[in-house]
């Protein structure tokens, strides 16, 4: 594979990862979004310095916290931008968290495929576009109180269920 698909593999299968790590350390959305595509860029640029036996989330956490930082330095005299200890804090807790999240996502995967196809598919409509539900609703002749009624209970069993996965594997406290 040449090096500009693997780079484009890896990073839209890992870009979601890194959004929510830059989401968690800005606080503006547009701010955020624009730091995600200095990401992405700087990442392209450093992509032959990558070594592609290690994990790749890791290596663009690692600059997406620089770039986080560059943001910070630009932006320091607003009185929205996090404090430097603030944002140690918030890399160090994602780092201590990145496993445990890494387990209840490969979790939930699992939990997913053991829904029914019509739940899967509500669970999409739900997460995956903005309302789809209220369109799912017309469509069926479902209310929205009832979809939103059998979310719930989906919800309910996915998170009894990555619960279960996660104690099977040894986590403990989840």
């Amino acid at each position: 594979m040449d090096q500009t698909a693997e780079y484009v593999r890896l990073w839209t299968h890992h870009q979601a990862e890194v959004e929510r790590y830059v989401y968690m350390m800005v606080p503006r959305a547009a701010d955020a979004a624009e730091v995600v595509q200095d990401v992405s860029v700087l990442l392209w640029k450093k992509w032959d310095a990558y070594d592609q036996s290690r994990p790749f989330v890791p290596w663009a956490i690692r600059f997406a916290y620089l770039e986080v930082l560059k943001w910070r330095q630009k932006l320091a005299r607003e009185k929205l931008v996090f404090s430097g200890d603030l944002l140690e804090q918030l890399h160090a807790a994602h780092e201590n968290e990145a496993p445990i999240m890494e387990a209840r996502q490969k979790a939930l995967n699992g939990c997913l495929l053991r829904l029914s196809e019509q739940q899967r598919k509500w669970v999409d409509m739900r997460y995956g576009r903005h309302g789809a539900i209220k369109e799912e609703s017309e469509r069926s002749g479902v209310s929205m109180h009832k979809l939103y009624y059998a979310l719930e209970k989906i919800r309910s069993q996915l998170l009894d269920c990555v619960g279960q996965t996660m104690r099977k594997e040894g986590w403990s406290d989840v």
